[in-house]
């Protein structure tokens, strides 16, 4: 995958705040990108596997940060149990 940087600058306050914050990530970068990651899985503008990859992580462990922050990794609707229910029911 090709990157390219970008010079971004932010509120000393935010940076602080940031660094503060018991996020996973040895640098500022690490945290930056773990939660672009998780917002843009969150909106669902990319998928897991793409989150996965922005924020460096393989997807088991992108799924472990997730749980831990209670975000469900997969959205399971209430069609898709109905679905499921169906398909374990004895069938006659």
């Amino acid at each position: 995958m090709n990157q390219i940087a970008i010079n971004m600058y932010l509120p000393e306050d935010v940076l602080l705040e940031i660094n503060s914050l018991h996020i996973e990530g040895k640098t500022l970068e690490d945290k930056l990108k773990l939660n672009l990651s998780i917002g843009l899985f969150v909106s669902k503008d990319i998928s897991l596997g793409k989150a996965a990859q922005l924020a460096g992580k393989s997807l088991s462990e992108f799924i472990n940060i997730l749980n831990h922050l209670n975000i469900p990794a997969i959205d399971y609707t209430e069609e898709m149990y109905e679905d499921d229910i169906k398909f374990i029911q004895p069938r006659n």
